[in-house]
């Protein structure tokens, strides 16, 4: 992760050291186009001997970052460059965020509420609803299984019609 912010660091000082040197019009575009595709978490994260409680954090990290440019997105700036960056920051952000969610449950299974609690469980819900209907069926049959032994209390039908409308 301090690769990846050290680069972002890099990338924004240089925008700045740029645009006082007076680069030709459409320079500072292509920079924040560069960057906003660029995720705030490093996805190469190896999380198989990360700890309960590491693994709890992680998943609020992932929530904080899944929801960061979503909340940019309805209440920020309605200019079209800020609402396209902020689109694709959240794109970047809900592909590294479901890449490290593939790897704690491939690893530790799916997240349950007496592992996990309620918020754990929540975020799980929430980064597999935030994804194409391929990773989501690849993890609605956990979803499903866990929802049903009371491990989860997400109800996943909602992933579940979703599914159908895309399989038709």
């Amino acid at each position: 992760m301090k690769n990846i912010s050290a680069l972002v660091v890099l990338l924004w000082t240089g925008l700045s050291l740029r645009a006082q040197h007076k680069l030709p019009d459409g320079s500072r575009t292509t920079m924040l186009e560069m960057t906003s595709r660029i995720a705030d978490i490093d996805s190469s994260l190896q999380v198989k001997n990360y700890s309960l409680t590491q693994r709890i954090a992680l998943l609020r990290q992932l929530h904080q970052i899944d929801q960061r440019y979503r909340d940019s997105l309805e209440n920020g700036s309605r200019s079209a460059s800020k609402q396209q960056f902020f689109t694709h920051k959240m794109v970047a952000n809900d592909q590294a965020n479901q890449v490290l969610f593939r790897k704690l449950v491939d690893t530790f299974g799916w997240p349950t509420q007496h592992k996990y609690g309620e918020q754990g469980t929540q975020i799980a819900w929430l980064i597999v609803w935030h994804a194409k209907p391929d990773y989501q069926k690849r993890y609605y049959p956990l979803m499903k299984q866990a929802y049903q032994q009371g491990l989860i209390r997400q109800d996943p039908s909602q992933i579940g019609e979703r599914l159908k409308r895309f399989s038709k």
